[in-house]
């Protein structure tokens, strides 16, 4: 139909063939069988478990299955750095104990939020593409940027608990380092965080109405402030 048109999808056998198919007819989508088994093969041989493959904006997306070990570069990252620093999407994280007792909600682990940790015994699936696939296997996360946090002294001490929750869970900071941290306010902490990290953090902080916050992103000899709450 003219107001709907269809899509022409070619599978062949032979790369160049289908380089040459994309040049004669720009509107269709040629796809050689063997290219694309190859980047499944590929993957399978970084020691992963590929459950299945389509094809996004021209890319091959693997849907890939990690059970996380002592050794893992994915253990004991936060689902926000393994989604920006390597690339990848998480759509699926099973905890260890979940998986001996076989309690799992599968609907509930689906999408999973970003401030979960990964441990020993873990499963995560994430859509990756073999480029976010080589970057998990040799650990090579992407620089965060650097943000510096000042927060002043809180109007009700109560909140700290939370803070310090907070630092944890979303900016990776360490629990002890982050309650140490906020017992000696007013204070400055210089974070590396991604960007998506940097707005949840901040937007959680400033959730906290007695605890004044403002965190800004170091650039070169430059500060750009996010705005900042104040109570």
């Amino acid at each position: 139909h003219r107001d709907h048109p269809l899509g022409v999808v070619i599978r062949t056998y032979d790369q160049r063939f289908s380089d040459n198919l994309a040049e004669l007819l720009p509107e269709a989508k040629a796809l050689c069988a063997y290219a694309i088994s190859a980047e499944a093969f590929a993957g399978a041989a970084f020691g992963e478990n590929i459950l299945s493959l389509f094809r996004l904006q021209d890319q091959t997306v693997l849907v890939t299955e990690y059970n996380i070990e002592a050794e893992d570069t994915l253990n004991s990252k936060l689902l926000s750095q393994v989604a920006y620093g390597y690339g990848v999407v998480p759509i699926y994280h099973q905890r260890a104990k979940e998986r001996r007792s076989g309690t799992t909600d599968p609907v509930n682990r689906l999408m999973p939020s970003d401030e979960e940790r990964l441990e020993v015994g873990d499963r995560l699936v994430v859509l990756a593409t073999i480029a976010g696939l080589k970057r998990i296997e040799r650990g090579e996360l992407s620089t965060p940027s650097r943000w510096q946090l000042s927060v002043l002294p809180p109007r009700n001490s109560e909140v700290l608990f939370a803070g310090a929750q907070v630092l944890h869970n979303v900016a990776g900071c360490g629990l002890q380092t982050a309650r140490e941290f906020l017992k000696t306010l007013p204070g400055k902490m210089e974070l590396q965080l991604y960007n998506h990290q940097a707005y949840s953090l901040w937007r959680k902080l400033s959730e906290m109405k007695q605890l004044p916050v403002q965190l800004e992103r170091i650039k070169s000899d430059s500060i750009v402030p996010l705005p900042h709450h104040k109570p």
